[in-house]
């Protein structure tokens, strides 16, 4: 009897075993492939960015809406700061610059579940003092900085370019982290954004402005 039910407790978790690998198996192979950007630089550079909408699902939607509408072409690399974060995506240069409307915090203490971690090479949103003043600006950090999880909202990392990127330190940068001799973006690329893109959820001026009343 003892034999019996060793056996039968043997097969249970040979069973389960199973069930659990082909579970993760499925999981896998259902997995969609991430949105792809290449960004293109004037100075002759580019890098590629991979976007997670899983974590960050209308700041990836802003993101791309706004490459789609040739919004990014022509904004600058706003801030520079040496080992530490690029900042893009201002249509004026000044870091003041937005596209008319705001976008939800997806950031942990933000009431979002992102588990993003602010690592070399993330994107993360820009943002004001307050939460949901989200629009276009972007930055890249050039090193860790776990201070900023659940702050931020990170959306996608660095695939390739990384060493580009930190060419930008060397351009010369003046006391407000600007670069000196203006960097842009010439050309941005989307690729794989079909299955999860929809246009993003925006807040207004005065729905922001009443909320941090």
């Amino acid at each position: 009897m003892k034999k019996i039910v060793f056996c039968l407790s043997i097969v249970c978790i040979c069973l389960t075993l199973f069930i659990m690998n082909r579970t993760i198996e499925v999981s896998s192979s259902n997995v969609e492939e991430h949105p792809i950007v290449t960004i293109y630089l004037s100075n002759n550079t580019q890098f590629k960015v991979e976007l997670y909408p899983e974590e960050a699902p209308n700041t990836v939607n802003n993101f791309i809406y706004l490459a789609l509408s040739d919004y990014y072409i022509g904004t600058q690399v706003n801030r520079v700061i040496p080992d530490y974060l690029i900042q893009i995506g201002d249509p004026i240069g000044n870091g003041k610059g937005f596209p008319g409307y705001y976008i939800k915090s997806e950031c942990k203490y933000n009431g979002v579940n992102n588990r993003l971690k602010h690592k070399r090479g993330t994107l993360s949103m820009a943002r004001g003092r307050n939460f949901n003043t989200e629009g276009s600006q972007f930055f890249v950090l050039l090193e860790d900085d776990w201070q900023l999880d659940g702050k931020f909202a990170a959306f996608g990392r660095v695939l390739e370019g990384m060493e580009q990127l930190d060419t930008l330190q060397d351009k010369g940068v003046s006391g407000e982290y600007s670069l000196i001799e203006p960097v842009y973006i010439e050309n941005i690329e989307v690729q794989n954004y079909e299955a999860c893109y929809n246009p993003p959820e925006i807040l207004t001026v005065q729905e922001v402005m009443a909320q941090n009343d």
